[in-house]
């Protein structure tokens, strides 16, 4: 009976030791991989700060200003180009040209809903009126 109580208790010490093993060898590759997500965002933070650099030295305004000067040819505003808001003519009504075809066929006009009126023949799910 001792020998059998030795077996279980050396079996037991056996199976402990190695769940106690796949728990660290899981632990060690779960923060293995925490590593490298960490290291991976930190990359994507670097790349982004890079990029909003970049952004930056291309929005200088002496360089916006010498491209718009040699590319667009802009000329200075004249004060005749200046109006009132009153000077602006109103816009027209706006056109809906699927409204209006369908208009045209008849069937712009507003539909009748059916109305909501319990017939007298109705009955329940059990059979009953």
């Amino acid at each position: 009976m001792i020998k059998l109580l030795h077996v279980i208790a050396i079996g037991a010490l056996v199976s402990s030791a190695l769940y106690a093993y796949s728990i660290k060898y899981e632990t060690t590759l779960e923060a293995e991989q925490l590593q490298k997500l960490k290291a991976k965002a930190q990359r994507e933070r670097d790349a982004i700060a890079v990029l909003k650099a970049e952004w930056q030295f291309l929005n200088r305004p002496d360089r916006l200003q010498a491209l718009a000067d040699r590319h667009l040819d802009l000329q200075p505003l004249v004060i005749n180009q200046v109006v009132r808001l009153s000077d602006i003519p109103n816009r027209g009504p706006k056109v809906d040209s699927i409204g209006r075809k369908l208009e045209d066929l008849g069937l712009g006009l507003p539909t009748e809903t059916p109305r909501n009126v319990k017939s007298n023949n109705s009955t329940t799910p059990g059979g009953r009126p």
